[in-house]
């Protein structure tokens, strides 16, 4: 492709050729369909949630359902009789909240002394780390572990266990290591500890990194419901948002759960609009927290991945 410079001016402008703009149609048009077949799924999801019932009996076996008007009151009755679905809202917003913070917490606090050349056996404690990647204990050691701190069945076994992730630390800490290490000097000849040059001088500058894997750890909290099987088990108190998820959309479980209200409700919808409206809830705090972080999110792994 042909670079053309014009004098008098600042900038290059690169020519496309007949070829360049056909493959760019190409592209624009593959992706368009791409974009299609991910985002017809949800808005089938999304429409049959706000679609009143005489429409989808009118229109039983349709994929797509295009609603007379659109009504919440499948959503109303879905929180009207039952606490257990705002329960395990409550246990899921919680264990999100309190398990990012937690993760960014424990991951900082082990990059950042490894990220310094002069902590004594870096190199043997990353191998310990990397090998943890590589091969882990399995789900009944990690069980028999989670059984032996007393955890089954409490709140702090969908936390704990899954602090660190390794991945993530050792993009922290490749971060860490690019920042200059006269700014260490510095703060420590003006009296700071470590633990003040962390938190009050390289976590601001490691914002961009922290969204980014806060993002990561918030995604993985507000989806996983496989410790919860483990972990929880029949403690439906317990039971996060996903966990009943899987009780209403895998097991077909809703006269049980007892949503809305009572079961011979005749305002009650059918099975497939309250699989739609639960799928609506679960993942609509995540559709609304992702475009706020998303300008944190490629540089923030560009600047921790580029630099070793």
């Amino acid at each position: 492709m042909p670079i053309i410079y014009k004098p008098g001016k600042r900038r290059f402008r690169l020519r496309q050729t007949a070829g360049d703009r056909i493959f760019g149609i190409i592209n624009i048009a593959v992706l368009s369909v791409l974009t299609l077949i991910t985002l017809l799924p949800v808005l089938a999801v999304a429409l049959m949630s706000v679609t009143p019932m005489s429409d989808i009996q009118r229109n039983p076996n349709a994929f797509l359902i295009i609603p007379s008007y659109f009504t919440l009151n499948h959503y109303f009755w879905l929180f009207r009789g039952s606490s257990l679905l705002a329960q395990a809202y409550t246990v899921t917003t919680l264990r999100t909240l309190l398990g990012t913070a937690g993760c960014l917490l424990i991951t900082a606090l082990t990059a950042y002394p490894l990220s310094k050349k002069y902590l004594p056996g870096r190199n043997k404690i990353m191998l310990l780390f990397f090998f943890t990647m590589l091969f882990s204990g399995g789900i009944i050691p990690t069980y028999l572990v989670v059984s032996s701190l007393k955890l089954l069945n409490t709140f702090w076994a969908l936390i704990i266990p899954s602090l660190l992730n390794v991945y993530n630390m050792i993009i922290m800490r490749t971060f860490f290591q690019g920042i200059p290490e006269e700014i260490d000097e510095s703060a420590r000849m003006d009296g700071a500890s470590e633990l003040t040059i962390l938190f009050r001088i390289i976590m601001p500058l490691a914002l961009p990194t922290l969204a980014s894997i806060g993002l990561f750890y918030a995604v993985y909290h507000w989806n996983a419901f496989t410790d919860s099987i483990m972990y929880i088990g029949a403690s439906r108190d317990l039971w996060p948002l996903q966990m009943l998820m899987r009780e209403i959309v895998i097991m077909n479980n809703t006269g049980e759960m007892q949503l809305g209200g009572a079961i011979r409700d005749p305002n009650r919808p059918s099975t497939s609009v309250i699989i739609s409206c639960t799928l609506i809830v679960s993942a609509l705090p995540i559709m609304c927290v992702y475009p706020f972080v998303q300008r944190y999110f490629v540089k923030g792994l560009v600047v921790g991945a580029l630099k070793g």
